[in-house]
């Protein structure tokens, strides 16, 4: 699709939720009760976890929908194996409601099942817009977590217009230059965290950002986690606060 979210810098809401990790990740909070915050802040839209629309209530996912600010992003937990074709199908039907175009999805974890995921990874996008962002994660764990490996895979089952998100401001300077000699143009979306579990300084994210500026990167970026998530006292009114001083740290930079 048309490129029109260069530099633009997406809230994560699962950032917000406690039982982001939970075995049953049932919501706590309604997002519309924090959006005329998180716009005023500057952030151009969301990238919605899942469950905040999906078992949220029917008046939650009009309020979602109809939103002033978007959701650009739906951060899918759909699983790939055949037998949860209806998680996949709800992922699709859930992005048309939303008027979503872009959607972050990983395979599953089981090697012996790598084929199955690939063909039904395959079908996923074939009940999306051909302009739909459909962003594979390449998260640790599954089966494309291997991006030298993954490349071939997405190539296949996607075609030339495949994209991956990927975390670099975890990575050090080696590490970012392999991504981007492995997938190029290919990665179009920037998870970052600048200060969970992590020390980043203002030279640091400086850095990064030119670095992939001059390997050619030109997408959007969505504040991931931040300082605090996880943490046993951890509230989304604090977090949203910390995650604000992340954007517009992250905003200063790329304005330069």
């Amino acid at each position: 699709m048309k490129n029109n979210y260069k530099d633009q810098i997406y809230l994560g809401t699962v950032l917000l939720e406690k039982n982001r990790w939970a075995q049953v990740r049932t919501p706590t909070i309604n997002i519309s009760e924090l959006l005329p915050h998180i716009a005023s802040a500057g952030f151009d839209g969301l990238e919605l976890w899942q469950n905040h629309a999906l078992l949220a209530s029917p008046k939650e996912k009009e309020l979602l929908a109809n939103s002033k600010l978007p959701v650009k992003i739906l951060n899918s937990y759909a699983r790939c194996e055949s037998e949860h074709e209806n998680e996949r199908i709800a992922s699709v039907e859930l992005a048309k409601f939303l008027s979503v175009l872009g959607m972050k999805y990983n395979s599953g974890k089981d090697h012996n099942k790598h084929e199955e995921y690939c063909l039904n990874i395959k079908k996923w996008r074939e009940m999306l817009p051909d302009d739909f962002r459909f962003l594979c994660e390449c998260h640790g764990g599954t089966t494309l977590q291997k991006h030298n490996e993954a490349v071939n895979v997405l190539q296949k089952i996607i075609g030339a217009h495949y994209e991956v998100i990927i975390h670099a401001f975890g990575c050090d300077e080696k590490a970012l230059k392999n991504l981007f000699e492995i997938h190029g143009h290919h990665i179009t979306h920037i998870h970052a965290n600048l200060s969970h579990r992590t020390i980043l300084t203002e030279s640091d994210i400086q850095s990064k950002i030119n670095l992939m500026r001059e390997l050619g990167f030109n997408g959007s970026y969505t504040i991931e986690f931040t300082e605090g998530v996880g943490e046993e006292n951890e509230n989304p009114e604090t977090l949203l606060r910390n995650a604000i001083r992340d954007f517009v740290l992250l905003k200063k930079f790329l304005e330069k």
